[in-house]
């Protein structure tokens, strides 16, 4: 952990993560289901690497495939490609996809600090969606609210799902960590005007993202525990 000077003058409200890679360990599911989708069609495997490259880049599904499939493939063969991933994902996420370990216990510090938690996903999934699948997991008591993708014109590394998120839970931008374990995260977080946290847990090393000029970088997303009761910036810390 190394800079804090600037999280300790904002008065931090919310919290506001990232889903895949930051909360949820997805990528080797993914991995899976993303060549069984392409398989139908004669094409791959494609490596972790590659995939690796093109998720730590905020490319949608469609980009992807756009690199894979033969120019001129037309639109139909794309959105059923893309509705098999989907769909193999859904079944796995239920039996093999699960948080970080901590997620929970993190969760409940922050609800105890009356620090705010807010979900800005590059997801295209619905807000329902998300919604059933924090349930799932049993966190959902604690989020105030969920934005995807599929509800702001922009994507990552726009900053228009973490604004729409800080809007939702009722705290400004500057009030609000907002951690990702991507460059677009962090370049969205930056846009808009949120404190910028990074993790090394999903499709960026600890070099990239420092490069990329997060305020923090964190080997687990649950140091922010640490760090928070390092500043004594939370109700529970002003109590005591």
């Amino acid at each position: 952990m190394t800079t804090k000077l600037a999280t300790e003058k904002r008065n931090v409200k919310a919290v506001i993560f990232d889903i895949d890679g930051t909360l949820i360990d997805t990528f080797d599911a993914y991995c899976k289901v993303f060549n069984l989708g392409i398989a139908q069609y004669g094409l791959g495997p494609v490596s972790r690497e590659f995939l690796s490259d093109r998720v730590g880049k905020a490319l949608s599904l469609r980009e992807i495939l756009e690199g894979i499939f033969p120019k001129g493939t037309d639109d139909l063969t794309f959105e059923a490609c893309k509705t098999a991933i989907r769909g193999f994902f859904l079944q796995a996420e239920a039996t093999e996809v699960k948080p970080f370990p901590g997620i929970t216990e993190l969760f409940e510090n922050l609800k105890r600090r009356g620090i705010k938690i807010g979900i800005a996903t590059g997801r295209v999934s619905s807000n329902e969606d998300e919604w059933k699948r924090f349930g799932r997991f049993g966190l959902d008591r604690f989020i105030s609210a969920i934005v995807t993708s599929r509800e702001i014109e922009y994507r990552k590394p726009a900053g228009d799902v973490i604004i729409e998120c800080a809007r939702r839970l009722g705290v400004p931008p500057e009030h609000c960590i907002a951690v990702g374990d991507t460059e677009p995260d962090i370049a969205a977080a930056k846009n808009a005007g949120a404190i910028v946290v990074a993790v090394a847990t999903g499709q960026g090393d600890r070099e990239s993202l420092s490069k990329a000029g997060p305020e923090i970088v964190f080997d687990s997303v649950t140091d922010l525990i640490a760090y928070l009761e390092a500043i004594g910036d939370s109700e529970e810390s002003a109590g005591s």
